[in-house]
């Protein structure tokens, strides 16, 4: 098995690490869907995601590390439990990189549905570990099958967004045709 690494392209690091904190912010301080559904829609393990499978491994997991980082310094959580499980996710994602079909649709939806499931199961299990009592009830699998669901729908978004925005900034290479400008082209009677 070869590890082929995706080419850095800085431009594409720059852009997610943009969206990614936009994110994260909106997460902390936009309560629409905390007051409509009841949970809020975590973005960060889509985007997690699509980075594990869009950069080398050193540029996502410093990503997941610093976007987690992030989220937990605007959370009531200990500094570490987003930033472990983003780094998790994004580990496990790495590791099975090259089986993923990555530009499928429904490749993109269940990772995203994975991710985001997972998300908060890593999250209680590191926060029982460093020895905290998380409130967990029955409105918890009400949240976790919001996020869940937000998560996967999410996700695909993405990555449609990101290899958009790919295509407009980065121009195609054209094959070299067969057909030189330079020929000429007979016509006439001979």
């Amino acid at each position: 098995m070869t590890h082929d690494e995706p080419q850095i392209d800085w431009l594409n690091v720059f852009i997610f690490s943009v969206v990614a904190y936009a994110c994260t912010f909106a997460q902390a301080r936009l309560m629409f869907f905390r007051d409509l559904l009841g949970s809020q829609i975590d973005f960060l393990p889509g985007l997690m995601v699509y980075g594990s499978l869009a950069f080398p491994s050193y540029v996502a997991v410093l990503c997941a590390a610093f976007f987690g980082l992030l989220v937990d310094s605007f959370s009531a959580n200990p500094l570490g439990t987003m930033m472990g499980t983003l780094v998790l996710l994004s580990c496990i994602t790495l590791i099975y990189r090259e089986v993923l079909l990555s530009d499928q649709f429904t490749t993109h939806w269940v990772l995203g549905l994975s991710a985001s499931g997972l998300a908060p199961l890593f999250s209680l299990f590191i926060l029982y570990i460093a020895g905290e009592q998380p409130l967990v009830g029955p409105g918890t699998i009400w949240q976790w099958a919001i996020m869940t669901a937000g998560g996967g729908v999410v996700t695909p978004l993405w990555f449609r967004l990101f290899n958009r925005v790919g295509n407009a900034l980065h121009y195609k290479e054209v094959p070299e045709s067969t057909f030189r400008q330079d020929r000429e082209i007979a016509r006439g009677r001979h």
